[in-house]
């Protein structure tokens, strides 16, 4: 597999064959693997929360996609044209996206508005983000186009020109078909995907047909993915673990079973229920997905048969052991096999995956001494019972045709071992940020992207230790986030998923943000309890914890935490607290508690 533990540097080579991709698939842009699957007779199970089912076959998907395409020429769409798409995942959707490949445009799915979110705010980022990619139309889902034209007509300034917003409807009603064959050139444009946003303003990565076949084939053939194996989805379409995982089961011609986020997040047990029913055999979550899921199967009265499951992927960086622990002790009991996680480790600009774990192989739990790595940015491999102890999961290998190296700040290769920031080049690394030559320059040199994510080479692969920007430097060590933010989430009390640690510029003050579903009379309480927490399990506790309620804290689109926001937030008094504990930052005028 690899010689990795004989390596002397940070280096990591990728496995030893490459993969072609047009032979894996048979064909070589999106649209075709879409006509050489209408062949199978598999499809799509597009369900709701409650499991209720339409079935749409590649055929009719196929067929209905060339319909939208025509629609779109007539609409005055041409080749290379960018089309924006704002919908969740339903019928409309899936058959706006597949006929804009169709028609030979570029979808940039954009995402919907968050919870609460102010709405003219909301339309001010999209207007920008249809100005970075310069859309040609935005398709609305039907219920809110007329609300989405309004508010960008009234975010429009007077020097430039409103956007063309039709209903997903316009475009996806029954009528004439394109007839041509599907657009074959690998190297064409085929989606601009937006980056999440967590450390700096989204930009648009330009991701080609060869991208996104190439390195999903690459993911297949090493896993032994085939087309008997049925895929489920249920991440956000604007994600690129959703609109690509999407496009790669249905590219080798699998069943996938389809369900939108807000049915997901509305009833969890159903993603568990569909893949027993369907007999899924991969998936895809984060981190917070398998936590809960874990607490969900523990406790589930179902008559559920997991056994068909074979990758359970999670493509979180830093992975979370805890969370998938919990998700396969408990579905022992329902066949889950012990060796289904496979983490990852991914990014837009790479297209999508960048390293993963063998197939069929345990977690590789790693034990480092926590003052080591925070004090020298070195991995010291210490007992579990060690003093300082600090458990990291190694996200595997890169895919073939990709190499990673680890450097530090002057762009040296650090020995195995020693954290730096990693960086990758191969088939699957972007083009480039569209019309963003400084970004781009700044991202990609000497042919390798800087990832702006810190970690170090193992025997078992690649770890990721945390972002550069969201680093943590307090009493002279580095500290990632992410440590604070998973271990605060094993508090009784705290929503899974929803913590963020940051420090406050210019000070020694690390705070620590949790939301609560217990109520503004439990808050007092848990803020205490939970800082008592930190302070007995971790070296170097958070200086404040902060308890808020639900949907505070602000996230990407994606689902990423977003912790330079939230400290701005902390920062102007804007954060709604229900309590704290600790001492609060002088700096933060008007917070009340």
């Amino acid at each position: 597999m690899s010689t990795l533990a004989e390596q002397s540097t940070g280096a990591l080579r990728p496995w030893p064959t490459t993969v072609d991709y047009t032979a894996f698939y048979g064909v070589a842009t999106v649209p075709e693997a879409l006509a050489r699957s209408a062949t199978t007779g598999r499809g799509i199970f597009l369900l709701d929360a409650d499991l209720e089912e339409y079935r749409l076959t590649y055929a009719e998907l196929d067929a209905r996609a060339r319909q939208v395409a025509h629609a779109l020429r007539g609409h005055g769409v041409a080749p290379g044209d960018r089309v924006c798409l704002l919908s969740s995942t339903d019928l409309p959707m899936v058959l706006a996206l597949f006929g804009t490949w169709y028609a030979g445009a570029v979808p940039v799915i954009l995402p919907l508005p968050g919870r609460r979110q102010d709405l003219d705010r909301y339309a001010a980022d999209v207007r920008g983000r249809l100005a970075t990619v310069d859309g040609r139309l935005l398709l609305v889902t039907d219920p809110f186009a007329e609300m989405i034209a309004t508010a960008l007509a009234a975010a429009t300034t007077p020097e430039d020109t409103a956007p063309v917003v039709l209903p997903l409807g316009a475009v996806t009603a029954a009528g004439p078909a394109y007839t041509g064959p599907p657009p074959g050139d690998p190297a064409a444009l085929a989606l601009l995907q937006f980056t999440s946003g967590t450390t700096g303003p989204s930009k648009a990565v330009a991701i080609t047909h060869r991208h996104i076949l190439g390195n999903m084939a690459a993911i297949w053939s090493s896993y032994g993915v085939g087309p008997d194996d049925p895929g489920m989805l249920w991440l956000p379409l604007n994600h690129d673990m959703g609109v690509i995982g999407l496009v790669a089961v249905l590219a080798r011609g699998a069943d996938l079973v389809l369900m939108a986020p807000e049915h997901f997040l509305s009833s969890p047990m159903s993603w568990l229920r569909a893949m027993s029913r369907y007999r899924v055999a991969i998936t895809t979550a984060p981190n917070f997905a398998y936590a809960l899921a874990g607490r969900l199967l523990r406790r589930s009265t179902y008559e559920l048969d997991l056994s068909h499951l074979r990758w359970a992927i999670n493509g979180a960086e830093p992975i979370d052991p805890a969370s998938l622990d919990a998700f396969t002790s408990a579905g022992e009991r329902y066949g889950l096999s012990p060796n289904v996680a496979c983490p990852m480790y991914g990014m837009a600009e790479a297209t999508l995956a960048i390293t993963m774990r063998p197939p069929n192989s345990p977690l590789a739990v790693q034990w480092v001494d926590g003052d080591d790595l925070t004090r020298h940015g070195r991995a010291t491999p210490v007992q579990p019972t060690a003093p300082n102890a600090r458990r990291l999961v190694a996200c595997g290998y890169p895919l073939p045709g990709t190499d990673i190296a680890v450097r530090d700040e002057h762009g040296a290769d650090l020995p195995a071992g020693a954290v730096g920031e990693i960086h990758v080049r191969g088939a699957g690394v972007m083009q480039g940020y569209w019309r963003d030559p400084a970004a781009t320059a700044e991202a990609i040199v000497d042919g390798w992207l800087r990832t702006g994510d810190l970690g170090y080479v193992s025997p078992d692969g690649l770890v990721i230790c945390g972002r550069r920007k969201d680093m943590i430097i307090l009493n002279g060590r580095n500290l990632y986030p992410e440590e604070f933010e998973v271990e605060a989430e094993r508090q009784p009390g705290v929503r899974v998923g929803n913590t963020i640690a940051f420090m406050l510029p210019g000070t020694e003050h690390m705070v620590l943000v949790a939301e609560t579903n217990k109520g503004a009379d439990h808050a007092p309480t848990l803020a205490a309890d939970l800082l008592t927490h930190l302070r007995r399990n971790l070296p170097v506790p958070p200086t404040e914890v902060v308890v808020c309620p639900p949907t505070t804290i602000p996230k990407t689109t994606s689902g990423k935490r977003q912790r330079g926001l939230c400290r701005e937030l902390y920062l102007s008094g804007r954060l709604r607290v229900l309590a704290s504990a600790g001492r609060p930052a002088a700096t933060a005028s008007g917070r009340t508690d």
